[in-house]
C-alpha cells in the first residue's frame, strides 16, 4: 500500500468550506421539507372537515328537493280526491304530515351546517367550494415542493458522503478545526436566506428541528457523544490518577 499523502492546507480549507456549505444547504432543504409538511398537515385537517360537510350539504339539498316534490304531489292528489273518500284523505294527510316533519328536520340540519361553515345562506356555499378547490390546489403544490426538496436533500447526502470519503486523506483534527471556524457563519448565512425567503412566516422552531434532523442524518449526534464519552473517560482517569498520587503522598 502506498503511504498516505497529507492534504495541503489550501486543499483542507477548501474541503472544510465545501462540507460546511453543503451541510448548511441541507439544513435549508430540511427546513423547506418541514415547512411544506406543516402546511400540508394544516390543509389536510381543514379539508377533512370541509369536504364531508359539503358532501352532507349536497345530500341535504337533494333530500329536501325530493321530499318537497313528493309533498307537492301528495297535496295535489289530496286536493283531487273527493271529500267523501275519508280513508284516502286521512292516509294522504298522514303522509303529508310525515313529509312536512322530515322537511323541517332536514332544513334545520342544513341551517346548522351552513352556520358551521360560516355561511348565512345557500349562496355562501359557492365561496366554501372555491376555498376547498384552492386548498386542494395548494396541497398539490406543497406535495410537489416537498418531493423536490426531498430529492435535493437526498442528492446533498450523496455529495456529503463523497466529501467525507475525501476527508479520510486529510488531518482529521485540522479539518475539524477548519469546519468549526466556518460553522457559525454558514449557519448564519443559511438562517438569513430562510428569513429572506419566508419573511414573516419564518419559524425558528422549524429551523431548530431542521438543524437537529441534519445532525441525526449525518450521524453527528453519535460523533459528539463519542467524543464526549472519550473526554469524560479521560477526565475520570485523570481524577483517579490524582487520587492515587495523593494517597501515596499521604502514606509517605
Amino acid at each position: 500500500a502506498q503511504p498516505r499523502v497529507p492534504a495541503r492546507h489550501d486543499d483542507l480549507v477548501a474541503l472544510a468550506e465545501a462540507i460546511e456549505s453543503l451541510r448548511a444547504n441541507m439544513i435549508i432543504s430540511r427546513y423547506q421539507i418541514r415547512y411544506a409538511g406543516f402546511g400540508k398537515h394544516q390543509l389536510s385537517e381543514s379539508l377533512n372537515v370541509l369536504k364531508p360537510d359539503l358532501e352532507r350539504y349536497a345530500l341535504l339539498v337533494q333530500q329536501i328537493k325530493n321530499k318537497t316534490k313528493e309533498r307537492k304531489t301528495l297535496l295535489a292528489e289530496k286536493k283531487a280526491t273527493p271529500f267523501y273518500q275519508f280513508v284516502v284523505h286521512n292516509d294522504l294527510a298522514k303522509q303529508i304530515a310525515e313529509l312536512t316533519e322530515d322537511l323541517e328536520e332536514l332544513k334545520s340540519e342544513k341551517t346548522m351546517l351552513l352556520s358551521s361553515l360560516d355561511c348565512n345562506e345557500d349562496t355562501g356555499i359557492s365561496d366554501v367550494k372555491k376555498s376547498v378547490a384552492a386548498m386542494e390546489k395548494n396541497l398539490e403544490r406543497l406535495t410537489q415542493q416537498e418531493e423536490k426538496y426531498a430529492a435535493e436533500l437526498e442528492d446533498a447526502l450523496k455529495q456529503y458522503a463523497e466529501l467525507q470519503e475525501q476527508s479520510k486523506e486529510a488531518d482529521s483534527a485540522e479539518l475539524s478545526e477548519q469546519r468549526t471556524a466556518l460553522h457559525p457563519d454558514k449557519i448564519q448565512a443559511a438562517t438569513s436566506k430562510l428569513k429572506t425567503a419566508y419573511g414573516e412566516k419564518f419559524d425558528p422552531l422549524i429551523l431548530f428541528d431542521s438543524k437537529r434532523d441534519v445532525a441525526e442524518l449525518l450521524g453527528e449526534e453519535t460523533e459528539v457523544r463519542s467524543v464526549r464519552e472519550h473526554l469524560q473517560k479521560k477526565q475520570g482517569q485523570n481524577v483517579e490518577h490524582k487520587k492515587t498520587a495523593k494517597k501515596h503522598e499521604q502514606e509517605r
